[in-house]
């Protein structure tokens, strides 16, 4: 039987070799900040900054700063609600489309280059087994407003996983899902 220690190690040198790969690719596929931003625009479009915020998971004024930089490549809008000038919509500009477009052929090509040792089949069972090992874990995972102390009361930032299923629904273009698991 293999020893699961040494599975989770594989796992985890796996994802952090994927990163690195990533990292050092002529056209990088980056899988935080503005780029997860941008994916996130071009999925849902147009959103309140609000709503960009809890889909990113990340605090709002992390998402201003972001968004700022974005803004100013020309890669963003940011425009006050007509109903209610409290609230700002985020929507991608041309530019960003084409960024996007762009970043998703060359993240294609690293994501094939990347299982190029795996047949289709293989990749299908590989999928099923990730499917059942996070539907596991899922179910594990309390409540990601519940603080450990079982206090209410701020909500813990992780930076990682778009959403369920590791990297579900937020997790990258195309539902890849590579990012960082939510522990």
């Amino acid at each position: 039987m293999t020893d699961k220690n040494d599975l989770l190690r594989k796992i985890f040198g796996f994802l952090h070799g994927s990163q690195r790969l990533a990292r050092h690719s002529a056209r990088p596929y980056q899988l935080r900040g503005q780029h997860r931003v941008l994916h996130v625009l071009a999925k849902e479009g147009s959103l309140i900054q609000s709503q960009l915020a809890e889909i990113l998971d990340i605090r709002p004024s992390s998402l201003t700063e972001l968004l700022s930089k974005l803004e100013d490549r020309g890669l963003i809008n940011r425009t006050p609600d007509e109903n209610d000038k409290r609230v700002t919509n985020v929507s991608l500009t041309d530019e960003g489309k084409k960024a996007i477009e762009s970043d998703d052929s060359s993240s294609d090509d690293l994501i094939n280059s990347i299982f190029d040792g795996l047949s289709d089949e293989e990749i299908d069972q590989l999928n099923g087994l990730f499917d059942k090992l996070n539907g596991s874990l899922k179910e594990k995972l309390p409540a990601r407003d519940e603080r450990p102390d079982g206090f209410p009361g701020h909500r813990h930032h992780h930076h990682g996983f778009g959403g369920p299923g590791f990297g579900g629904p937020h997790g990258g273009p195309h539902g890849h899902g590579f990012d960082r698991p939510r522990f």
